[in-house]
């Protein structure tokens, strides 16, 4: 089976919100489904963003893909503790959805595709290491892949109680504004500005969306508290590159070739664990390449999935 050839079953769906109930509280997601039998994907978010972020990207595949996106742990809908105070590393997420995807394969009848942007590929990959019969392919969309020496220059400044430098970041999510009139307040906020300078509106829409939550004095707020997203961009204890060496699965990296995330030797390290892996870098795409390609990320993780059929 070619790419080509589940392409043009490609149609536009809107999503169901879910929760899955844990034994520490409850996972908000949202599922695409429109038949029996169809693969099974999940696509994980970055940081401070949410499942609805990517409404605009997986909603196409619908026809094609049975598909969850969840909103993990502090952010969007999903209801677990999220304690900024002793947050270290990104295991955390990671075994939050090795307990997601145990309930996804269960329903699915076999292992997934795991997708996922910044963050949420960095989570993705670390399951697929320590899980790996849960797992069926990778799609990595610029993972977050932190030298080993800024990793320790991180925790030393972290440490240290030190501003800037490799947590700058961090400092920035700190100081953003949290709390809004309404949605429409919010989108206007952020259009053409900041990370959100090369979005559409639709996907700043969706964004809002998705990551608000209204307040008793009738105003929103970020349901991911900037103190949240700051302790995730701080919380480098993780070692991801003994995870890469541990990768056993078909994948696909597709990064970005300005402000990327998934820097030298991820690309190649990643290569080698899988030889007929497909590593694409988008000249013009930034770290947030999914919302700019939209069009490329679809089309690799459709090929993916028909490498992964033939």
């Amino acid at each position: 089976m070619t790419a080509s050839s589940v392409s043009i079953h490609l149609n536009e769906a809107p999503p169901v919100r879910r929760t899955l109930e844990l034994d520490d509280g409850a996972v908000s997601f949202l599922e695409w489904k429109q038949g029996r039998h169809q693969p099974a994907l999940h696509f994980a978010h970055a940081n401070g963003f949410n499942g609805m972020t990517y409404n605009r990207l997986l909603s196409p595949l619908a026809g094609r893909f049975h598909i969850r996106a969840w909103d993990a742990r502090g952010h969007g809908a999903t209801r677990l503790l999220a304690n900024p105070a002793d947050h270290r590393r990104w295991t955390i997420f990671r075994d939050d959805l090795i307990r997601f995807v145990e309930n996804f394969v269960a329903e699915a009848g076999g292992p997934v595709l795991l997708g996922g942007h910044s963050m949420g590929g960095t989570t993705s990959l670390m399951v697929a290491a320590e899980r790996p019969d849960l797992v069926r392919g990778l799609i990595l969309v610029d993972p977050v892949m932190v030298p080993r020496r800024a990793r320790l220059m991180m925790q030393a400044y972290r440490m240290l109680g030190r501003k800037g430098g490799p947590l700058s970041l961090a400092d920035g999510a700190e100081r953003r504004r949290a709390v809004f009139p309404d949605r429409a307040t919010m989108a206007k906020a952020y259009k053409g500005r900041g990370a959100f300078r090369t979005w559409p509106d639709e996907i700043i829409a969706d964004y809002v969306e998705g990551g608000t939550r209204p307040r008793d004095d009738g105003q929103i707020e970020l349901a991911c508290a900037p103190a949240w997203e700051a302790a995730n961009f701080r919380a480098q204890d993780h070692d991801i590159w003994a995870d890469i060496d541990r990768l056993t699965c078909p994948l696909t990296l597709i990064y970005a070739g300005a402000t990327s995330t998934c820097r030298a030797p991820a690309p190649e390290r990643l290569g080698q664990r899988d030889p007929q892996a497909t590593l694409l870098r988008i000249g013009r795409a930034t770290h947030f390449l999914p919302m700019e390609f939209p069009e490329a990320v679809r089309r690799e993780m459709l090929d993916l999935d028909a490498r992964l059929s033939d």
